[in-house]
């Protein structure tokens, strides 16, 4: 993994730091997650983010190529267009997840941070005589975040051209910073605007430096994980690593499942078990969120539980503020016991909590 060249800048704003994986760390905060998680909320917020990666496919067979491998539809994409999709194993179950970015000279799929290398090597697999090339351009590129109410106002300050034309999920575009020339795609994880920046990594201190500057009269703030993760789990948006993993089909993904696959597409890796899945609505269980009673919150890998009967797990879960700071999570329970209104229990920092079962997300914003 290379490193992060903003490291100093934090560790200057007196950071705390997460280990994201075996390798590096995240900013947890700043110190203030709760002003984070308002300027998240009402203004602008700019989160480094070197835990997602990308890699860069050229060639005039790469649609195609990726067509017969991921989840969702890729072959009629035109430039600006993006898709998000999953890559399965032989088995239906979901080995990492992708948002698939098309241009006319390359194709960018941007990722978990920690698997690029292993998606290129993956790919060189499957490649007989189509044209595709793949790079890991972890060492050339790196990845900033700007969301909030204000986001696309920020932007708008300091790119040539603005970012109004990028108003769908991962419509993308080219645009000059600083005469620098970054990748800006829209990826709304949080409720909010969000617009994802791919940027040269020779750039990146550069470019914090110029939002920072830029964002001064918007209520802009740097967050970490912290702010971004409860605003996460609110939307119910889950992540790779944490709430889907190679334990799960796509199907059992609940709301996420239509994002992700094509349900009318044609041959894929994994293909088959998704296609008998969804002809015969077989899922033994379901994405779903759960508002849970008192003031106690359980943690990530808590058994869900009906009466003394294990019937799900909990995957990723927080402090609600847009739910008057109720605790929420998100996790897994069998089919029978993911309607909209049931009642399981489960472990909350050491005593039983009753917790009801909701549709995703938990809260919208007025």
């Amino acid at each position: 993994m290379p490193t992060n060249p903003l490291q100093p800048v934090h560790e200057q704003a007196e950071a705390s730091f997460l280990p994201y994986g075996p390798d590096f760390h995240i900013v947890e905060s700043y110190g203030e997650v709760e002003a984070e998680y308002v300027a998240l909320r009402k203004g602008a917020a700019l989160m480094d983010a070197p835990h997602r990666g990308v890699v860069v496919l050229t060639g005039k067979d790469r649609l195609a190529f990726l067509h017969n491998l991921v989840t969702n539809s890729t072959k009629d994409l035109v430039a600006g267009q993006g898709v998000y999709a999953f890559l399965l194993n032989t088995k239906g179950r979901i080995t990492m997840d992708l948002n698939i970015l098309h241009s006319e000279d390359a194709t960018l799929l941007e990722m978990d941070s920690r698997l690029t290398e292993t998606v290129c090597k993956q790919f060189e697999r499957y490649v007989f005589s189509e044209d595709v090339k793949f790079l890991d351009a972890s060492e050339q590129l790196a990845r900033l975040t700007v969301l909030g109410r204000q986001a696309g106002q920020l932007l708008d300050k300091v790119t040539e051209g603005g970012v109004g034309a990028l108003d769908a999920m991962l419509r993308h575009g080219r645009r000059s910073i600083a005469r620098t020339t970054v990748t800006i795609f829209r990826n709304d994880l949080c409720g909010v605007p969000g617009y994802e920046l791919i940027v040269p990594r020779d750039q990146l201190v550069q470019l914090w430096q110029v939002l920072h500057e830029a964002g001064e009269g918007l209520s802009l703030r740097a967050i970490g994980w912290s702010a971004f993760n409860t605003a996460r789990i609110e939307a119910g948006t889950p992540l790779f690593g944490i709430d889907l993993t190679d334990a799960y089909l796509p199907m059992e993904t609940g709301h996420w499942y239509a994002r992700a696959v094509a349900v009318s597409k044609g041959c894929y890796l994994g293909q088959e078990v998704v296609a008998r899945m969804h002809a015969h609505h077989s899922v033994a269980r379901l994405f779903v969120g759960l508002r849970v009673e008192g003031e106690r919150l359980p943690i990530a890998g808590t058994d869900i539980f009906d009466g003394t009967n294990q019937v799900g797990i909990v995957m990723s879960s927080c402090m609600a503020p847009l739910l008057h700071y109720t605790p929420i999570a998100m996790g897994y329970v069998k089919k029978g016991y993911a309607q909209a209104g049931r009642v399981v229990s489960m472990l909350a920092e050491g005593a039983r909590a009753q917790a009801t079962v909701v549709d995703l997300p938990f809260a919208k914003e007025g």
